[in-house]
């Protein structure tokens, strides 16, 4: 009889069992009655054996699959949430203002050129401090003011044209797409107007705080939110197409380009997903830093600053690949203990540049040039390929909004109520508009009128001569 499995076996030359085929070793012969009775009893101990064994390798399998799924982002390729039921994209006509940063990619830039202004045309009041730039379209003016409600103005009267109560604070700019106002709210509510009547047309609940404003590209609404996640929103239901985590709370404008789409959480990690299926294709790590202001697109490259004073070019087309994070935090402590020479690079970084100070703001972008300003009041310019300064002007007030850019113009909000124009070649000061009360939102142009908020609740449509 087989001591492993109990088979009784005939008693000849075999050496191997005939049912589980390992060595017959210090067996002796028995008689048929003895195997008939021992058999059963052995084959139990056998077989409960076998079920522990296969039990773990059952463990370790799924183990093994289940990391190489999460490794491989495997299930959003195999089974790819639904497509955006169309493609479309806020309008860029030279005249309008349409979302947060202008641009799906955040760039902050209109070819428009800035008035030099001259005069308050309007002045719309609201109830409390003003937080988010207003877009603006054909016309009208669409903002989500800080005391529960998005308002519709005449862009030449400031006249109210239809106002929906949202019964809750924002610091969030709203996002225009076709026939559609799109924004959201602290509570999570995203919602979507008619912008000709302020009709409902759908809402979304994310069920977590939302301080970030949408960002509209090919027919999809991508939003952080305080749950670790980026949401992918169809634009025209409103139902969430996907979801992604992050390393911690967003709190800033995602930027979309093509098929990739980048977000910065508070947790210092800067994720670059797929669009079409929220697979993360780069997580790149910037240390112990925390973002304040929101990323920014220019053909290849992401760029993106840090309370730490140091602002980045990353390669956006760059992959991380399974334990790729990992040998790189392997590398970088042997390169703090001089085990290995020359400090190791992160894959897609392109350069990174100490600027000074607190970066708490977007950054604006152009062609050939980078553009910030940190919360001392220093303005700068480098360049997008190599992050080499090109001028840095102090204008001696502290400085709270993003900067945008009209044409050659960098416009800029401060603390002590002033708009400036600043050259963007030179960094020279061009001019000074005193508006009163703080600025809180970053100055936008829109066709021949600059637009701006302030603390005490205003926004101010300025008008002045072309340069």
């Amino acid at each position: 009889m087989c001591r492993t499995c109990g088979h009784i076996n005939p008693n000849d030359s075999s050496r191997r069992c005939k049912a589980c085929w390992l060595l017959l070793t210090r067996v002796s012969p028995i008689s048929q009655d003895q195997a008939a009775t021992l058999s059963p009893r052995k084959r139990r101990h056998w077989l409960l054996r076998r079920s522990w064994f296969v039990s773990i390798s059952v463990a370790i399998a799924c183990l093994v699959c289940a990391q190489t799924i999460y490794a491989f982002d495997i299930v959003p390729r195999v089974f790819p949430p639904p497509a955006a039921i169309n493609h479309d994209t806020p309008n860029l006509a030279p005249h309008n203002w349409a979302q947060g940063g202008r641009t799906a990619e955040g760039s902050r830039y209109t070819p428009s050129d800035a008035p030099v202004p001259h005069s308050v045309k309007w002045t719309f009041k609201t109830a409390r401090r003003m937080r988010a730039s207003p877009s603006v379209v054909d016309e009208r003016v669409y903002l989500n003011s800080n005391d529960g409600r998005m308002l519709a103005l005449d862009s030449e009267t400031g006249r109210l044209v239809w106002e929906y109560q949202t019964g809750s604070r924002t610091s969030s700019s709203p996002a225009i797409l076709n026939d559609l106002v799109i924004f959201a709210v602290r509570t999570g509510l995203v919602t979507a107007l008619d912008r000709n009547s302020g009709e409902l047309v759908w809402e979304t609940d994310l069920d977590s705080p939302v301080y970030a404003s949408p960002t509209v590209g090919d027919g999809t609404v991508f939003l952080g939110s305080g749950a670790s996640k980026l949401f992918a929103l169809d634009a025209q239901t409103g139902q969430i197409r996907w979801d992604a985590p992050t390393r911690d709370w967003v709190v800033a404008s995602a930027a979309y380009a093509d098929d990739t789409v980048v977000v910065t959480s508070q947790g210092s990690i800067v994720d670059i997903f797929d669009t079409k299926n929220g697979r993360r294709r780069l997580k790149y790590d910037t240390g112990k830093v925390r973002f304040g202001g929101a990323p920014t697109i220019q053909d290849d490259q992401v760029y993106f600053s840090s309370d730490g004073g140091r602002v980045w070019g990353v390669d956006r087309y760059a992959q991380t690949y399974p334990l790729e994070r990992f040998i790189f935090h392997v590398k970088i402590n042997l390169y703090v203990w001089k085990l290995i020479p020359g400090r190791p690079v992160q894959r897609g970084s392109i350069w990174s540049k100490r600027v000074g100070g607190h970066i708490n703001l977007p950054l604006a972008v152009t062609d050939d040039a980078v553009f910030g300003a940190t919360e001392n009041g220093v303005v700068f310019s480098r360049e997008s390929k190599t992050g080499k300064e090109i001028w840095s002007t102090d204008v001696q007030s502290i400085v709270g909004v993003a900067p945008s850019i009209a044409a050659n113009t960098v416009l800029l909000g401060t603390k002590d109520g002033n708009i400036l124009g600043i050259d963007s070649k030179t960094g020279e000061i061009l001019w000074r508009f005193h508006v009163g009360s703080a600025i809180t939102t970053s100055p936008i142009t829109a066709g021949d009128t600059i637009y701006v908020g302030t603390e005490d609740g205003s926004l101010h449509a300025i008008i002045g001569n072309r340069r």
